[in-house]
């Protein structure tokens, strides 16, 4: 269970590159992509070009909603498959997550949304019909996440993280707890820049600073990034620590 608390922590303090607060919009709105893209592969590479974590493909179709994400290994081949049901509303009701090559199911996930719509309840069902985990996302009268818990199957509180913004509407502190007792494990703190997306995230243990990382983008003739550096940096001295690629597609 402790590995995957971090595997929890590591999800909800690594939050990606655009902090988007509203929900009910597009994919390609809340990802902060311009144009009409059909699908976007993301790399982690180290300075010396080594992949660092799983390539992902996030296809869209014409209406601007995810319809598959794939994860590779490094090799290029595709490991897991994550299909997406909408309703007549463009809500995500459904996900089916498959081992590849053989299309094994691997799980599937339900999504029930209260009647205001500040609720979203996901369940994640395994392979034996059975529950494995529930994530609640909660929305203020604005749409605007305000915290998601995950509970595991017997409804223990696994984890949880609250959110709060600044004026532009960005994500700028999202605090993470542990457990039941909500037990503090720490905080990420956002600055971004002229384009919405992610210039500086720092990591703190109460007000101790652990981490602190700053982003350059690179941008194609859409508007869209294309390659992300990202530089660890301390009090004494700064460092290439990953370099982050979109290959991007867009429908004619």
């Amino acid at each position: 269970m402790k590995s995957r608390i971090l595997i929890l922590t590591a999800f909800f303090l690594s939050l990606g590159y655009v902090a988007s607060a509203q929900h009910f919009g597009t994919d390609i709105k809340e990802e902060r992509l311009k144009g009409k893209v059909k699908s976007v592969l993301t790399t982690i590479r180290t300075p010396q070009g080594r992949i660092v974590a799983q390539p992902v493909r996030h296809n869209f179709n014409e209406a601007g909603y995810f319809t598959q994400t794939t994860y590779y290994d490094t090799m290029g081949n595709p490991v897991i498959i994550v299909g997406f049901t909408y309703d007549k509303k463009n809500r995500l009701v459904k996900d089916i997550r498959t081992h590849e090559p053989y299309s094994e199911l691997l799980s599937q996930t339900t999504y029930v949304y209260d009647k205001k719509n500040r609720t979203i309840t996901a369940e994640m069902f395994g392979i034996a019909d059975s529950l494995e985990e529930r994530t609640v996302h909660q929305f203020d009268k604005d749409n605007v996440l305000q915290k998601v818990t995950v509970y595991s199957e017997n409804n223990k509180e696994l984890a949880s993280t609250k959110y709060e913004y600044n004026n532009a509407g960005y994500r700028s502190l999202a605090t993470f707890t542990e457990g039941e007792n909500n037990i503090y494990r720490g905080t990420e703190k956002y600055r971004y820049d002229t384009e919405g997306f992610i210039a500086e995230r720092c990591s703190y243990y109460l007000t101790t600073l652990r981490q602190a990382f700053l982003y350059t983008y690179y941008y194609d003739e859409q508007g869209n990034w294309t390659q992300a550096y990202v530089y660890h940096v301390t009090p004494s001295e700064g460092y290439l620590y990953e370099v982050i690629t979109r290959q991007i597609t867009y429908f004619e």
